[in-house]
Protein backbone atom coordinates (compact mmCIF):
# COMPACT_ATOMS: atom_id res chain seq x y z
CA UNK A 1 0.00 0.00 0.00
CA UNK A 2 2.55 2.54 1.02
CA UNK A 3 4.78 1.80 -2.41
CA UNK A 4 1.35 2.31 -4.72
CA UNK A 5 0.53 5.75 -2.45
CA UNK A 6 4.49 6.63 -3.78
CA UNK A 7 3.59 6.51 -7.29
CA UNK A 8 0.62 9.14 -6.79
CA UNK A 9 1.70 12.02 -8.18
CA UNK A 10 0.00 15.79 -7.63
CA UNK A 11 -1.06 17.57 -10.48
CA UNK A 12 -0.51 21.04 -8.97
CA UNK A 13 2.78 19.37 -7.85
CA UNK A 14 3.65 18.34 -11.08
CA UNK A 15 2.65 21.71 -12.93
CA UNK A 16 4.51 23.66 -10.30
CA UNK A 17 7.78 22.07 -10.70
CA UNK A 18 8.01 21.68 -14.24
CA UNK A 19 7.78 25.74 -14.74
CA UNK A 20 9.95 26.30 -11.74
CA UNK A 21 12.97 24.05 -14.08
CA UNK A 22 12.42 25.00 -17.49
CA UNK A 23 12.16 28.80 -16.37
CA UNK A 24 14.95 28.40 -14.37
CA UNK A 25 16.80 27.02 -16.94
CA UNK A 26 15.67 28.71 -19.59
CA UNK A 27 17.46 31.67 -17.05
CA UNK A 28 20.22 29.90 -16.83
CA UNK A 29 21.01 29.12 -20.50
CA UNK A 30 20.25 32.55 -21.28
CA UNK A 31 22.43 33.98 -18.94
CA UNK A 32 25.10 31.91 -20.29
CA UNK A 33 24.77 33.03 -23.60
CA UNK A 34 24.55 36.51 -23.42
CA UNK A 35 27.76 36.43 -21.07
CA UNK A 36 29.27 34.71 -23.85
CA UNK A 37 27.97 37.20 -26.11
CA UNK A 38 29.20 40.28 -24.35
CA UNK A 39 32.58 38.63 -24.15
CA UNK A 40 32.85 38.30 -27.98
CA UNK A 41 31.92 41.40 -28.64
CA UNK A 42 33.69 43.14 -26.10
CA UNK A 43 36.84 41.58 -26.86
CA UNK A 44 36.17 42.37 -30.81
CA UNK A 45 35.29 45.51 -29.88
CA UNK A 46 39.32 45.56 -28.08
CA UNK A 47 40.58 44.69 -30.40
CA UNK A 48 39.69 46.98 -32.96
CA UNK A 49 40.51 49.75 -30.21
CA UNK A 50 44.21 48.09 -30.14
CA UNK A 51 44.64 47.75 -33.92
CA UNK A 52 43.58 51.95 -34.19
CA UNK A 53 46.11 52.79 -31.21
CA UNK A 54 48.91 50.88 -33.06
CA UNK A 55 47.92 52.82 -36.40
CA UNK A 56 47.88 55.88 -34.43
CA UNK A 57 51.61 55.24 -32.70
CA UNK A 58 52.59 54.41 -36.53
CA UNK A 59 51.82 57.25 -37.69
CA UNK A 60 53.48 59.01 -34.69
CA UNK A 61 56.40 57.45 -35.23
CA UNK A 62 56.86 57.49 -38.87
CA UNK A 63 57.07 61.55 -38.19
CA UNK A 64 60.08 61.48 -36.40
CA UNK A 65 63.43 60.81 -37.22
CA UNK A 66 63.71 56.90 -36.00
CA UNK A 67 66.90 57.30 -33.69
CA UNK A 68 63.74 59.13 -31.66
CA UNK A 69 61.57 56.11 -31.50
CA UNK A 70 62.80 54.65 -28.32
CA UNK A 71 62.43 57.92 -26.44
CA UNK A 72 59.72 58.60 -27.92
CA UNK A 73 57.49 55.90 -27.05
CA UNK A 74 59.18 55.64 -23.57
CA UNK A 75 57.99 59.23 -22.96
CA UNK A 76 54.36 59.45 -24.67
CA UNK A 77 53.02 56.01 -24.42
CA UNK A 78 52.60 54.46 -21.11
CA UNK A 79 49.98 52.35 -19.16
CA UNK A 80 48.61 49.80 -19.16
CA UNK A 81 49.02 49.08 -22.74
CA UNK A 82 52.59 47.20 -23.25
CA UNK A 83 54.38 49.05 -26.38
CA UNK A 84 57.54 47.31 -27.76
CA UNK A 85 59.38 47.98 -30.87
CA UNK A 86 61.15 45.33 -33.06
CA UNK A 87 63.71 45.93 -35.35
CA UNK A 88 63.73 44.32 -39.28
CA UNK A 89 65.59 41.38 -38.00
CA UNK A 90 63.54 40.62 -35.13
CA UNK A 91 65.76 42.11 -31.93
CA UNK A 92 63.81 43.72 -29.84
CA UNK A 93 64.93 47.25 -29.62
CA UNK A 94 62.32 48.53 -26.71
CA UNK A 95 59.54 46.86 -23.96
CA UNK A 96 57.60 49.25 -21.79
CA UNK A 97 56.67 45.90 -19.48
CA UNK A 98 59.94 43.93 -19.74
CA UNK A 99 64.26 44.07 -19.88
CA UNK A 100 64.96 43.72 -24.05
CA UNK A 101 68.28 42.70 -22.70
CA UNK A 102 67.25 38.85 -21.87
CA UNK A 103 64.52 39.19 -24.70
CA UNK A 104 64.39 36.16 -27.83
CA UNK A 105 64.66 37.89 -31.17
CA UNK A 106 60.94 38.26 -32.18
CA UNK A 107 61.08 37.44 -35.80
CA UNK A 108 59.64 34.15 -35.26
CA UNK A 109 56.36 35.65 -33.62
CA UNK A 110 53.37 35.40 -36.06
CA UNK A 111 51.95 39.17 -35.38
CA UNK A 112 55.29 40.24 -36.75
CA UNK A 113 55.95 37.76 -39.36
CA UNK A 114 52.42 38.99 -40.51
CA UNK A 115 52.87 42.46 -40.35
CA UNK A 116 56.25 42.39 -41.60
CA UNK A 117 54.63 40.69 -44.85
CA UNK A 118 51.48 42.74 -44.80
CA UNK A 119 51.92 45.89 -43.41
CA UNK A 120 49.55 45.19 -40.47
CA UNK A 121 48.62 42.83 -38.13
CA UNK A 122 46.16 41.28 -35.00
CA UNK A 123 46.58 38.22 -33.27
CA UNK A 124 45.86 36.51 -30.04
CA UNK A 125 47.86 33.91 -28.04
CA UNK A 126 49.73 32.96 -24.71
CA UNK A 127 52.48 35.23 -24.17
CA UNK A 128 55.51 33.46 -23.32
CA UNK A 129 57.27 36.51 -21.90
CA UNK A 130 53.76 37.25 -19.40
CA UNK A 131 52.46 33.91 -18.88
CA UNK A 132 49.17 34.77 -19.99
CA UNK A 133 46.63 35.22 -22.84
CA UNK A 134 47.32 38.68 -25.08
CA UNK A 135 45.97 40.51 -27.58
CA UNK A 136 48.93 41.85 -30.44
CA UNK A 137 48.34 44.42 -32.67
CA UNK A 138 51.29 45.42 -35.14
CA UNK A 139 52.43 48.14 -37.48
CA UNK A 140 54.86 48.13 -39.84
CA UNK A 141 57.13 51.52 -39.82
CA UNK A 142 58.42 52.94 -42.74
CA UNK A 143 61.73 52.13 -41.64
CA UNK A 144 60.86 48.42 -41.69
CA UNK A 145 60.76 48.19 -37.77
CA UNK A 146 57.73 47.18 -36.58
CA UNK A 147 55.77 48.95 -33.41
CA UNK A 148 53.55 46.72 -31.58
CA UNK A 149 50.58 47.03 -28.98
CA UNK A 150 49.69 44.25 -26.33
CA UNK A 151 47.38 44.12 -23.85
CA UNK A 152 45.98 41.05 -21.71
CA UNK A 153 43.00 39.57 -21.79
CA UNK A 154 41.04 37.10 -19.54
CA UNK A 155 39.49 33.86 -21.14
CA UNK A 156 36.58 33.04 -21.32
CA UNK A 157 36.68 30.44 -18.40
CA UNK A 158 38.15 33.15 -16.71
CA UNK A 159 35.61 35.91 -17.96
CA UNK A 160 32.91 33.99 -16.05
CA UNK A 161 34.90 32.87 -13.01
CA UNK A 162 34.84 36.85 -12.25
CA UNK A 163 31.03 37.08 -13.32
CA UNK A 164 30.58 34.13 -10.94
CA UNK A 165 29.12 36.46 -7.75
CA UNK A 166 27.17 38.68 -9.66
CA UNK A 167 25.52 35.82 -11.76
CA UNK A 168 25.11 33.71 -8.88
CA UNK A 169 23.11 37.09 -6.79
CA UNK A 170 21.06 36.83 -10.09
CA UNK A 171 20.22 33.90 -10.14
CA UNK A 172 19.16 33.83 -6.46
CA UNK A 173 17.19 36.59 -7.18
CA UNK A 174 15.29 35.23 -9.97
CA UNK A 175 14.97 31.93 -8.18
CA UNK A 176 12.96 33.24 -5.68
CA UNK A 177 10.89 35.56 -8.32
CA UNK A 178 10.40 32.27 -10.65
CA UNK A 179 9.23 30.09 -7.12
CA UNK A 180 6.56 32.73 -6.61
CA UNK A 181 5.54 33.18 -10.10
CA UNK A 182 5.28 29.05 -10.44
CA UNK A 183 2.96 29.29 -7.24
CA UNK A 184 1.07 32.02 -8.38
CA UNK A 185 0.78 30.12 -11.86
CA UNK A 186 0.27 26.89 -10.54
CA UNK A 187 -2.84 28.45 -7.87
CA UNK A 188 -4.37 30.05 -11.08
CA UNK A 189 -3.62 26.58 -13.39
CA UNK A 190 -5.68 24.64 -10.55
CA UNK A 191 -8.92 26.82 -9.44
CA UNK A 192 -11.28 26.14 -12.28
CA UNK A 193 -9.63 22.25 -11.80
CA UNK A 194 -10.47 22.19 -7.88
CA UNK A 195 -13.76 23.39 -8.40
CA UNK A 196 -15.04 21.31 -10.57
CA UNK A 197 -18.30 19.76 -9.48
CA UNK A 198 -18.51 16.15 -10.52
CA UNK A 199 -22.27 15.50 -9.90
CA UNK A 200 -22.65 17.68 -12.90
CA UNK A 201 -19.94 17.32 -15.23
CA UNK A 202 -20.58 18.85 -18.15
CA UNK A 203 -21.77 22.07 -16.42
CA UNK A 204 -18.20 22.91 -15.56
CA UNK A 205 -16.49 25.93 -17.25
CA UNK A 206 -13.18 24.36 -17.50
CA UNK A 207 -9.93 23.80 -19.94
CA UNK A 208 -11.35 22.05 -23.39
CA UNK A 209 -8.91 19.35 -23.08
CA UNK A 210 -10.67 18.13 -20.25
CA UNK A 211 -13.57 17.70 -21.95
CA UNK A 212 -12.93 14.15 -23.05
CA UNK A 213 -12.56 13.30 -19.25
CA UNK A 214 -15.74 15.45 -18.20
CA UNK A 215 -17.76 13.41 -21.25
CA UNK A 216 -16.37 10.24 -20.10
CA UNK A 217 -17.11 10.89 -15.83
CA UNK A 218 -20.71 11.75 -17.09
CA UNK A 219 -21.53 8.67 -19.59
CA UNK A 220 -19.95 6.72 -16.31
CA UNK A 221 -22.55 8.39 -13.69
CA UNK A 222 -25.59 7.59 -16.28
CA UNK A 223 -24.47 4.06 -16.72
CA UNK A 224 -24.53 3.87 -12.83
CA UNK A 225 -27.66 5.50 -12.06
CA UNK A 226 -29.34 3.44 -14.74
CA UNK A 227 -27.73 0.12 -13.39
CA UNK A 228 -28.80 1.61 -9.57
CA UNK A 229 -32.27 1.91 -11.28
CA UNK A 230 -32.14 -1.25 -12.90
CA UNK A 231 -31.21 -3.33 -9.67
CA UNK A 232 -33.18 -1.76 -7.46
CA UNK A 233 -36.05 -2.50 -9.88
CA UNK A 234 -34.76 -6.19 -10.10
CA UNK A 235 -34.85 -5.54 -6.17
CA UNK A 236 -38.60 -4.93 -6.43
CA UNK A 237 -39.25 -7.48 -8.77
CA UNK A 238 -37.71 -9.95 -6.38
CA UNK A 239 -39.67 -8.87 -3.48
CA UNK A 240 -42.95 -8.85 -5.29
CA UNK A 241 -42.37 -12.29 -6.75
CA UNK A 242 -41.35 -13.48 -3.53
CA UNK A 243 -44.47 -12.05 -1.86
CA UNK A 244 -46.73 -13.31 -4.68
CA UNK A 245 -45.02 -16.93 -4.57
CA UNK A 246 -45.74 -16.81 -0.72
CA UNK A 247 -49.59 -15.35 -1.41
CA UNK A 248 -50.20 -17.62 -4.35
CA UNK A 249 -49.00 -21.04 -1.95
CA UNK A 250 -50.79 -19.68 0.89
CA UNK A 251 -54.42 -20.73 -0.48
CA UNK A 252 -53.93 -24.46 -1.52
CA UNK A 253 -51.48 -25.11 1.73
CA UNK A 254 -54.48 -23.82 3.81
CA UNK A 255 -56.85 -25.97 1.46
CA UNK A 256 -54.47 -28.94 1.91
CA UNK A 257 -53.86 -28.68 5.43
CA UNK A 258 -58.11 -28.10 6.58
CA UNK A 259 -58.91 -31.02 4.42
CA UNK A 260 -56.08 -33.04 5.57
CA UNK A 261 -56.46 -32.09 9.28
CA UNK A 262 -60.42 -33.01 9.17
CA UNK A 263 -59.01 -36.77 7.97
CA UNK A 264 -56.63 -36.80 10.25
CA UNK A 265 -59.47 -36.30 13.36
CA UNK A 266 -61.55 -39.10 11.50
CA UNK A 267 -64.19 -35.52 10.87
CA UNK A 268 -64.78 -37.05 6.95
CA UNK A 269 -67.97 -39.21 6.32
CA UNK A 270 -66.36 -42.33 4.89
CA UNK A 271 -68.42 -41.77 1.49
CA UNK A 272 -66.65 -38.11 1.34
CA UNK A 273 -63.14 -39.34 1.71
CA UNK A 274 -62.56 -40.04 -1.87
CA UNK A 275 -63.84 -36.43 -2.85
CA UNK A 276 -61.76 -34.82 0.03
CA UNK A 277 -58.78 -36.77 -1.40
CA UNK A 278 -59.67 -35.60 -4.96
CA UNK A 279 -59.52 -31.96 -3.28
CA UNK A 280 -56.02 -32.04 -1.81
CA UNK A 281 -54.67 -33.79 -5.09
CA UNK A 282 -55.89 -30.92 -7.06
CA UNK A 283 -54.27 -28.35 -4.74
CA UNK A 284 -51.20 -30.38 -4.81
CA UNK A 285 -51.26 -30.31 -8.53
CA UNK A 286 -51.75 -26.60 -8.27
CA UNK A 287 -48.83 -25.80 -6.00
CA UNK A 288 -46.81 -28.55 -8.04
CA UNK A 289 -47.59 -26.41 -11.26
CA UNK A 290 -46.66 -23.26 -9.38
CA UNK A 291 -43.26 -24.43 -8.21
CA UNK A 292 -42.56 -25.71 -11.49
CA UNK A 293 -43.54 -22.54 -13.33
CA UNK A 294 -41.13 -20.32 -10.54
CA UNK A 295 -38.63 -22.61 -11.25
CA UNK A 296 -38.96 -22.25 -15.00
CA UNK A 297 -38.59 -18.40 -14.17
CA UNK A 298 -35.40 -18.66 -12.11
CA UNK A 299 -33.74 -20.59 -14.57
CA UNK A 300 -34.93 -18.35 -17.53
CA UNK A 301 -33.85 -15.16 -15.46
CA UNK A 302 -30.39 -17.04 -14.82
CA UNK A 303 -29.92 -18.49 -18.63
CA UNK A 304 -29.32 -21.50 -17.27
CA UNK A 305 -30.77 -23.59 -20.24
CA UNK A 306 -28.35 -26.06 -21.52
CA UNK A 307 -29.92 -27.63 -24.72
CA UNK A 308 -29.70 -23.87 -26.73
CA UNK A 309 -28.44 -23.31 -30.37
CA UNK A 310 -29.88 -26.49 -31.55
CA UNK A 311 -31.86 -26.38 -34.32
CA UNK A 312 -36.26 -27.06 -32.80
CA UNK A 313 -39.27 -28.21 -35.32
CA UNK A 314 -42.05 -26.09 -33.86
CA UNK A 315 -44.61 -27.68 -36.31
CA UNK A 316 -43.01 -31.34 -34.62
CA UNK A 317 -43.55 -29.35 -31.18
CA UNK A 318 -46.76 -27.75 -31.32
CA UNK A 319 -48.31 -31.44 -32.57
CA UNK A 320 -46.85 -32.71 -29.54
CA UNK A 321 -47.82 -30.05 -27.47
CA UNK A 322 -51.50 -30.86 -28.67
CA UNK A 323 -51.54 -34.12 -28.49
CA UNK A 324 -50.38 -33.61 -24.19
CA UNK A 325 -53.26 -31.22 -24.04
CA UNK A 326 -55.50 -33.53 -25.92
CA UNK A 327 -57.35 -35.05 -22.71
CA UNK A 328 -57.50 -31.43 -20.89
CA UNK A 329 -58.98 -30.11 -24.51
CA UNK A 330 -61.46 -32.88 -24.67
CA UNK A 331 -62.53 -32.30 -20.62
CA UNK A 332 -63.11 -28.30 -21.55
CA UNK A 333 -65.37 -29.75 -24.91
CA UNK A 334 -62.51 -27.49 -27.26
CA UNK A 335 -60.65 -28.52 -29.96
CA UNK A 336 -57.12 -27.82 -30.61
CA UNK A 337 -55.54 -27.90 -34.10
CA UNK A 338 -52.30 -27.27 -35.61
CA UNK A 339 -51.34 -25.87 -39.17
CA UNK A 340 -48.17 -25.45 -40.88
CA UNK A 341 -45.50 -27.20 -42.67
CA UNK A 342 -42.18 -25.46 -41.96
CA UNK A 343 -41.14 -23.54 -38.97
CA UNK A 344 -37.46 -23.94 -37.92
CA UNK A 345 -35.77 -22.06 -35.39
CA UNK A 346 -32.44 -22.34 -33.71
CA UNK A 347 -32.46 -22.30 -29.58
CA UNK A 348 -33.75 -24.41 -26.67
CA UNK A 349 -36.38 -27.00 -27.38
CA UNK A 350 -37.39 -27.49 -23.86
CA UNK A 351 -38.01 -23.51 -23.75
CA UNK A 352 -40.10 -23.78 -27.25
CA UNK A 353 -42.25 -26.54 -26.04
CA UNK A 354 -42.94 -25.02 -22.74
CA UNK A 355 -43.47 -21.89 -24.86
CA UNK A 356 -46.47 -23.14 -26.96
CA UNK A 357 -47.54 -25.46 -24.10
CA UNK A 358 -48.26 -22.48 -22.04
CA UNK A 359 -50.04 -20.76 -25.02
CA UNK A 360 -52.38 -23.47 -26.17
CA UNK A 361 -53.10 -24.61 -22.80
CA UNK A 362 -54.49 -21.03 -21.80
CA UNK A 363 -56.05 -20.88 -24.84
CA UNK A 364 -58.25 -23.85 -23.57
CA UNK A 365 -58.55 -22.97 -20.29
CA UNK A 366 -60.13 -19.44 -21.46
CA UNK A 367 -62.55 -20.69 -23.58
CA UNK A 368 -66.11 -21.67 -23.68
CA UNK A 369 -67.50 -25.40 -24.88
CA UNK A 370 -67.45 -25.97 -28.07
CA UNK A 371 -64.33 -23.25 -28.78
CA UNK A 372 -61.40 -23.87 -30.39
CA UNK A 373 -57.68 -23.07 -30.45
CA UNK A 374 -55.83 -22.94 -33.75
CA UNK A 375 -51.90 -23.10 -34.11
CA UNK A 376 -50.37 -21.59 -37.09
CA UNK A 377 -46.87 -21.71 -38.38
CA UNK A 378 -45.09 -20.76 -40.98
CA UNK A 379 -42.71 -18.52 -42.99
CA UNK A 380 -43.22 -14.66 -43.88
CA UNK A 381 -41.18 -12.32 -45.56
CA UNK A 382 -40.31 -8.84 -44.62
CA UNK A 383 -43.41 -6.31 -45.10
CA UNK A 384 -46.51 -8.46 -43.82
CA UNK A 385 -48.47 -6.89 -41.57
CA UNK A 386 -50.90 -8.92 -39.58
CA UNK A 387 -54.72 -6.92 -39.02
CA UNK A 388 -55.02 -5.12 -35.63
CA UNK A 389 -51.05 -4.91 -35.52
CA UNK A 390 -51.57 -1.27 -35.31
CA UNK A 391 -53.32 -1.95 -31.42
CA UNK A 392 -51.11 -4.92 -30.58
CA UNK A 393 -48.74 -4.79 -27.59
CA UNK A 394 -44.99 -5.35 -28.78
CA UNK A 395 -42.99 -7.54 -25.94
CA UNK A 396 -38.80 -8.06 -27.07
CA UNK A 397 -36.30 -5.86 -28.83
CA UNK A 398 -36.65 -6.77 -32.29
CA UNK A 399 -39.09 -6.22 -35.26
CA UNK A 400 -40.26 -8.13 -37.79
CA UNK A 401 -37.16 -9.41 -40.50
CA UNK A 402 -37.47 -11.31 -43.49
CA UNK A 403 -37.16 -14.52 -43.14
CA UNK A 404 -39.03 -15.35 -39.86
CA UNK A 405 -41.04 -17.84 -38.27
CA UNK A 406 -44.70 -16.60 -37.38
CA UNK A 407 -46.52 -18.49 -34.43
CA UNK A 408 -50.18 -17.05 -34.33
CA UNK A 409 -52.13 -19.05 -31.01
CA UNK A 410 -55.65 -17.98 -31.42
CA UNK A 411 -58.50 -18.91 -29.46
CA UNK A 412 -62.37 -18.10 -29.70
CA UNK A 413 -62.10 -16.93 -25.62
CA UNK A 414 -63.71 -13.62 -24.37
CA UNK A 415 -60.27 -11.96 -25.61
CA UNK A 416 -58.03 -9.31 -23.21
CA UNK A 417 -59.23 -5.74 -22.98
CA UNK A 418 -56.85 -3.09 -25.66
CA UNK A 419 -55.96 -1.67 -22.37
CA UNK A 420 -54.69 -4.72 -20.58
CA UNK A 421 -52.89 -6.37 -23.68
CA UNK A 422 -49.33 -4.95 -22.13
CA UNK A 423 -50.01 -6.45 -18.79
CA UNK A 424 -50.89 -10.14 -19.41
CA UNK A 425 -47.17 -10.77 -19.50
CA UNK A 426 -46.38 -9.28 -15.87
CA UNK A 427 -45.83 -12.15 -13.51
CA UNK A 428 -49.03 -13.34 -11.58
CA UNK A 429 -51.60 -10.83 -13.58
CA UNK A 430 -54.85 -11.68 -13.99
CA UNK A 431 -57.37 -10.34 -16.65
CA UNK A 432 -60.15 -11.96 -14.52
CA UNK A 433 -58.88 -13.04 -11.06
CA UNK A 434 -62.12 -14.67 -9.89
CA UNK A 435 -61.52 -16.63 -13.33
CA UNK A 436 -58.45 -17.72 -13.18
CA UNK A 437 -58.66 -18.76 -9.71
CA UNK A 438 -61.38 -21.34 -10.55
CA UNK A 439 -59.91 -22.19 -13.80
CA UNK A 440 -56.48 -23.05 -11.99
CA UNK A 441 -53.94 -20.67 -13.66
CA UNK A 442 -50.75 -20.15 -12.05
CA UNK A 443 -50.27 -16.56 -13.39
CA UNK A 444 -47.10 -17.25 -14.36
CA UNK A 445 -47.60 -18.56 -18.45
CA UNK A 446 -47.54 -15.89 -19.93
CA UNK A 447 -44.85 -14.39 -17.77
CA UNK A 448 -42.54 -17.78 -18.85
CA UNK A 449 -43.36 -17.19 -22.50
CA UNK A 450 -42.15 -13.91 -22.71
CA UNK A 451 -38.97 -14.77 -21.31
CA UNK A 452 -38.63 -17.70 -23.55
CA UNK A 453 -39.86 -15.56 -26.54
CA UNK A 454 -36.86 -13.00 -25.18
CA UNK A 455 -34.41 -15.70 -25.22
CA UNK A 456 -34.84 -16.85 -28.99
CA UNK A 457 -34.46 -13.05 -29.67
CA UNK A 458 -37.83 -13.17 -31.16
CA UNK A 459 -41.17 -10.62 -30.02
CA UNK A 460 -44.52 -11.40 -28.99
CA UNK A 461 -47.55 -9.56 -29.69
CA UNK A 462 -51.65 -9.48 -28.45
CA UNK A 463 -54.11 -8.70 -31.14
CA UNK A 464 -57.74 -9.12 -30.96
CA UNK A 465 -58.92 -12.55 -33.15
CA UNK A 466 -62.19 -11.95 -36.18
CA UNK A 467 -64.30 -13.98 -33.58
CA UNK A 468 -63.62 -11.77 -30.59
CA UNK A 469 -60.77 -13.93 -28.95
CA UNK A 470 -57.54 -13.70 -28.46
CA UNK A 471 -54.45 -14.25 -30.91
CA UNK A 472 -50.81 -14.18 -29.75
CA UNK A 473 -48.49 -13.85 -32.85
CA UNK A 474 -44.71 -14.85 -32.07
CA UNK A 475 -41.82 -13.56 -34.29
CA UNK A 476 -39.22 -15.95 -33.85
CA UNK A 477 -35.57 -15.64 -36.32
CA UNK A 478 -34.96 -18.28 -38.49
CA UNK A 479 -32.75 -21.19 -38.45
Amino acid sequence: MALKHLKVKSLAGKIFTSVLAFTLGIIVALAAVMITIYYVSYEHDAEAELAASAQDAARYLNATPSADNEPILEAQFSGLTRYTLIAPDGTVLYDSAADTTGMDNHADRPEVQQAAASGEAVTMRYSETLGTDTVYAAVKLDDGSIVRLSETRHSLLSFLGNMLVPVLVALVVAVVLVFVLSRVLTSRIMKPIDALDFANPLDNEIYEEMDPLLTRIDEQQRQLKQQNAELAQAENLRRDFSSNVSHEMKTPLQVISGYAELMKNDMVQPADRQKFAALIYDEAQAMRSLITDVLTLSRLDEAAFGDEATPVDLVATAHRVAGRLESFAAGQGVSVQVEGACALIRGSETLAEEMLYNLIENGIRYNHPGGEVVVSLGMEPVGVVAAGEGAAAWVGARRPEAGEVVVRVSDTGSGIPADLRDKVFERFFRVDKSRSKETGGTGLGLAIVKHAVIYHGGTIEVEESPTGGTVFVLRLPAA
